[in-house]
């Protein structure tokens, strides 16, 4: 078969397409990466004989993994039910729906206003329903990290391996399993991670977050802390005004997570070496955001008449530096440390 013609559109959003944006910025933009490892998570399960015909698959998300499993499902003829909460937006809902997945949506949150660990109790629930039930555990599943190795080779094909890669966390999975592949041809590939305030991830205390598709409330096994270099803390309105930027300047039609991303790569790349390639990660397209962060009157309701995104960001050496980790955009080098290393991080 031409490598050009996919097996149904669930495939092809396993594949990235590439742009030059400078001289050394390169841009990885999937459709829906999240199909990735949705479609890794239920194949190992059918190879392994944890899933049959009539299996049940479960799993907890407001964003674009639940879109990846709902349409790995809908490949395979599997029956799905997807735990969200309100931050699964109508656009995401409608098409989750059409492809016949079962959606729950909680507005139960947590004592720091987040909904994460709320949506897993759900979760249990629905597996104790039924004996035949799959739960791909996005944030824990090995095979999440594992669906990244053609990523990775993808990548020291096309650019080599003298290069530094950027890319959102949440679950971990894509940036910790890219890495992993990455160094396996050169160890001193760098990873930089953009995650967000109110996040757990790298020790910063919990509080409710406002830019939703990367960050966490827990601690999500396939992070692996040690494989880090650089960590990004973004805010929403950077991102939103980087997401807006990438399309004004380069035609990029993006989720907030690719702007996020790009805020961060364009700095990293400006410093860089010419002949140092910097690739940030897209995880998905701005269908899902064109009634809010490509809408002005949605910016303006939020509180943002004009988007300001700061050319460059606050460093900090302590993640007890509290007075500086309010700011919109802060730095800290990690040094491919555990996080227990941080003895002063943060409760």
């Amino acid at each position: 078969m031409n490598r050009d013609i996919y097996q149904g559109a669930f495939e092809k959003y396993m594949h990235p397409d590439y742009y030059q944006l400078d001289n050394n910025l390169f841009l990885a933009q999937f459709t829906v990466m999240k199909t990735l490892p949705a479609n890794n998570i239920v194949a190992c399960g059918i190879n392994e004989n944890k899933i049959n015909k009539d299996t049940h698959i479960v799993d907890s998300s407001s964003g674009t993994f639940a879109l990846g499993l709902a349409m790995t499902c809908h490949h395979h003829g599997l029956p799905v039910t997807i735990v969200g909460d309100p931050a699964m937006d109508e656009v995401l809902i409608q098409r989750l729906e059409d492809l016949y997945a079962n959606i729950i949506i909680t507005d139960a949150k947590n004592g720091s206003g987040n909904h994460q660990l709320e949506r897993l109790k759900i979760v249990q629930n629905v597996l104790k329903d039924s004996s035949n039930t799959f739960w791909c555990r996005q944030y824990d599943n090995p095979n999440n990290m594992g669906a990244y190795r053609g990523f990775a080779d993808q990548l020291l094909s096309l650019f080599g391996d003298d290069l530094i890669l950027v890319g959102t966390v949440g679950s971990g999975g894509s940036t910790s399993g890219t890495i992993t592949y990455l160094r396996e041809k050169n160890p001193n590939i760098r990873m930089v991670v953009v995650d967000t305030f109110g996040s757990v991830l790298f020790g910063l205390p919990e509080s409710k977050r406002e830019l939703r598709g990367l960050g966490n409330s827990l601690q999500p096994k396939n992070l692996k802390h040690e494989l880090y270099d650089d960590i990004h803390w973004v805010a929403a309105e950077p991102a939103y005004a980087a997401t807006r930027e990438l399309h004004r300047q380069h035609a990029v039609y993006s989720g907030i997570t690719t702007g996020a991303a790009y805020l961060v790569a364009k700095a990293i790349a400006a410093e860089a070496k010419p002949n140092k390639k910097v690739v940030f990660i897209g995880p998905d397209d701005g269908v899902r955001y064109a009634n809010t962060v490509y809408s002005d009157e949605w910016l303006a309701s939020q509180g943002y008449k004009e988007l300001h995104a700061p050319r460059d960001f606050a460093s900090i050496h302590s993640l007890t530096a509290a007075s500086e980790i309010q700011r919109p955009w802060v730095q800290m080098n990690w040094g491919r440390k555990t996080l227990a290393d941080f003895s002063g991080a943060m409760k």
